[in-house]
């Protein structure tokens, strides 16, 4: 969820009833009939590197590169962890910027990063304390395991030559939080914030960094998004690269155009196929009637598009394709975390405040959930929106 969609849908609900769109934090492609020749766009279209010589290389040309996440998504987690341990990236990257993670434990982040014994009881609160609780806690494997990847990449390398992670969420101290306007004075920071941080710890130092971020935060010609602020402040443009995941159907066959890259594969998007999409084949804003305080949240809807027009790559670099819709993997929390009676209470406090979730949403943080990544629901009428039903 970005600042300017504090009131939309749950990334967690979104992404277990119909995957991650846009304004969900990552990009789904919806391509209509006839957008892309379902035989010939991978065959016309270059070979596409691996996510290592894509990130390595766009290095060459930019000082900052982005890698927009489907949160939860496992497949993107496993190539991000081969790019963190491969020993070409120290020498590249100085900084890693990240989302989940409060900026307010970046002293906890650095001791840790570096190898110091950090409890465990100190170290969660780092990913779960973000402005995002309780909607998106974090819990999921996969971001513990990235810290825990970037401290083994830097245990053999001098001080001077780790890479640095910096936390970009805003510094919230949820033990000072009791009020709604508290909260979202915090959350309606959040790519401002971000973006401060790149420019004081990674441009005015002349590093290089890494973003990590669901992919409405890196998008270009995004107003208001990280990638925009750094570029209007700073000059500097991020090379975006999004994960590729998908609709229900697969409609326009944009699967079967991929079926020919092998997996956790980078295809441009200048003077590609890919690139020649119409915006309005991502899945844009998520259609979720806000909950007015005190009231019942008003039944949700499917995604929409969000607009029309400029093609996707006036808004991404590159797209990362990690294997057909049936091979993506979820990342989910253990259920047993929320048997923590005094986590578990403070979780339904910051729900009361914020009122992200209904009851049985937050109920289901204690149940198992499906290995299968879930697809992004999608109504025919919405192939209409640009008249490509």
């Amino acid at each position: 969820m970005s600042a300017h969609d504090m009131s939309g849908i749950s990334r967690r609900s979104f992404i277990r009833a119909s995957g991650s769109g846009l304004g969900a934090a990552s990009l789904a492609l919806l391509t209509a009939p006839g957008t892309v020749p379902r035989a010939k766009a991978a065959s016309t279209a270059p070979a596409g590197l691996d996510l290592i010589d894509a990130v390595l290389e766009a290095f060459q040309t930019h000082r900052l590169v982005g890698l927009g996440e489907a949160h939860g998504l496992q497949n993107h987690h496993d190539a991000l962890g081969l790019l963190l341990s491969d020993p070409r990236v120290p020498a590249v990257v100085d900084d890693i910027v990240i989302e989940f993670a409060n900026a307010l434990y970046q002293p906890t982040i650095d001791r840790f990063i570096a190898g110091e014994p950090i409890d465990n009881e100190h170290l969660r609160p780092v990913w779960r304390n973000t402005t995002q609780s309780p909607d998106q806690t974090w819990d999921q494997p996969v971001y513990e395991q990235f810290l825990r990847t970037v401290r083994a990449a830097n245990w053999t390398l001098a001080p001077g030559q780790q890479i640095r992670v910096l936390a970009g969420d805003p510094p919230i101290d949820w033990s000072k939080i009791t009020t709604p306007s508290q909260w979202s004075s915090f959350l309606g920071q959040r790519d401002t914030h971000a973006a401060s941080v790149i420019e004081k710890h990674v441009l005015a130092k002349g590093h290089r960094a890494l973003l990590c971020y669901g992919g409405e935060h890196l998008t270009h010609a995004t107003p208001g998004n990280i990638a925009s602020i750094v570029e209007q402040k700073t000059g500097e443009s991020t090379y975006t690269i999004a994960d590729l995941t998908f609709v229900t159907g697969d409609p326009g066959g944009l699967a079967t155009s991929l079926s020919a890259y092998a997996r956790d594969t980078v295809i441009p998007t200048a003077g590609t196929w890919l690139g020649a999409l119409d915006s309005a084949d991502l899945l844009g804003k998520v259609a979720k009637p806000a909950k007015p305080p005190g009231k019942k949240r008003p039944k949700a809807t499917d995604a929409t598009n969000s607009a029309c027009g400029p093609p996707l790559r006036t808004l991404i670099d590159a797209g990362l394709y990690m294997g057909q819709p049936n091979a993506l993997t979820a990342s989910w929390w253990n259920p047993a975390i929320y048997l923590d009676p005094t986590y578990w209470k403070e979780l339904q406090r910051r729900n009361a405040i914020t009122g992200a979730l209904t009851l049985a949403e937050l109920a289901s943080y204690r149940h198992e959930q499906p290995a299968q990544y879930p697809l992004t629901r999608v109504r025919r009428s919405q192939l209409a929106g640009c008249g490509r039903a």
